[in-house]
């Protein structure tokens, strides 16, 4: 392990501070939350991706129930949902030696994984002193960043070679990762860990139930769709139905509960209608599913070609994930309304993975043009690579946790 002057220096200078920040459990500083699993503690650093986090927690919990985890955020900052249940979130602790002591007291955290491109000298170095392993991923050194470090390469090289793996984001930072810890020191090139979604499940024997009737029908699916999407999701599908006549539209509701009432209203306005909480059939005359259950988003992303994401035409609507259907190849059409999965649309967007409609003129237009088998595969194949991506990270960074895990209970015996 390197041994450096600077790090001592940084050490000595973080002698004093309070013993503990305040936080959500009181002056007394953090808890660790409940069970006796093995605690992974997250601690996203500067320009880490909080939002990439979850995908990571969520893929370990899946492969180890018993793991619980920790996420240290500094102030201000707002956990992204879709932690595992459980998930403390707690403000990250000063640098200071008093403050890092008491909270690695309470926490008790069994691996650390950092991410970002700091590099907190009393956090790894208390952590480590502790023999808690540390794990650093989604690692970026920028060459700005690197020459900042570079008079002062004893500090980082002292730093890195306490972590049990370095997962770097790309190629460059690798490089310059090595240039500062030394000859010695491993970095894996992971790529980053980005926001993605684990493909939604379904029932199998419905999902091919349902694709032998419709055969070669072309499908297309509204997904968690508002009121105010209404109007243009119904113009849109008479429009397309008019270049492909036996075109079946499912929508799933926003609210499930309206299923009923909106199936009435679309009977009435003389539209085929099965809803699927009466376990109706898309069968030939049908024109629109009206898919009112809760848990079945899986069945349909894998149903339909082409998905429209609910919420995104008007202000003030919400609605799911894109990542859900370029998990499962389904192509994706979005409105103008991107809050609050902007940095999703836009990372889709950039890899020519979904495209953007201004409202229903766009909408039809766009539809018609993706009834084209070729364009639609094309757009939807975009969006499984982009969301590939980021689960690939994900999954190297879990093999270095259970790696560090295994080895500390290995050592424990």
């Amino acid at each position: 392990m390197a041994k450096s002057l600077a790090l001592w220096l940084a050490l000595f200078s973080a002698r004093g501070g309070a013993p503990a920040p305040d936080g959500p459990a009181g002056p007394e500083g953090p808890s660790a939350p409940d069970g006796s699993g093995p605690l992974v503690w997250l601690n996203p650093g500067q320009g880490a991706r909080v939002a990439g986090l979850v995908q990571l927690a969520q893929q370990m919990r899946r492969a180890r129930r018993e793991l619980r985890f920790a996420l240290t955020l500094a102030p201000g900052e707002d956990a992204p949902q879709g932690f595992p249940p459980g998930t403390a979130v707690l403000p990250a602790p000063a640098e200071s030696i008093p403050a890092m002591r008491a909270f690695l007291d309470r926490l008790k955290p069994d691996v650390a994984v950092l991410t970002g491109s700091a590099l907190p000298p009393v956090l790894i170095h208390e952590t480590h002193a502790r023999g808690i392993p540390l794990i650093l991923a989604d690692a970026q050194m920028t060459l700005e960043g690197w020459k900042a470090r570079r008079w002062r390469s004893g500090l980082a090289a002292a730093l890195l070679s306490r972590f049990a793996a370095v997962l770097a984001q790309d190629g460059d930072s690798a490089r310059r990762l090595r240039k500062l810890g030394g000859r010695r020191l491993a970095v894996e090139v992971t790529g980053p860990i980005e926001e993605t979604s684990e493909p939604l499940p379904c029932n199998e024997t419905e999902r091919e139930s349902i694709a032998g009737l419709l055969r070669t029908r072309p499908v297309w699916f509204a997904s968690s769709c508002a009121p105010e999407d209404e109007q243009a999701v119904l113009a849109a599908h008479a429009r397309a139905s008019q270049h492909a006549h036996r075109m079946l539209l499912i929508v799933a509701p926003a609210d499930p509960a309206r299923g009923p009432a909106l199936a009435a209203r679309l009977a009435a306005e003389g539209w085929e209608v099965a809803l699927r909480s009466r376990e109706e059939e898309p069968e030939e005359p049908v024109q629109v599913l009206i898919a009112d259950t809760e848990g079945e988003m899986g069945l349909w992303y894998r149903l339909a070609p082409v998905t429209f994401m609910g919420g995104t035409l008007h202000p003030g609507t919400c609605g799911r994930s894109p990542f859900e259907p370029a998990a499962l190849g389904s192509a994706i059409l979005y409105g103008p309304q991107e809050v609050p999965q902007e940095a999703a649309y836009a990372r889709l967007a950039a890899a020519q993975a979904a495209r953007q409609v201004s409202g229903e003129a766009e909408l039809a237009d766009a539809l018609v043009d993706l009834i084209a088998a070729d364009r639609a595969a094309t757009l939807a194949h975009h969006a499984w690579q982009v969301s590939s991506v980021g689960a690939g990270a994900s999954e190297q960074v879990m093999r270095a946790v259970f790696a560090a895990l295994d080895a500390r209970a290995k050592d424990a015996k």
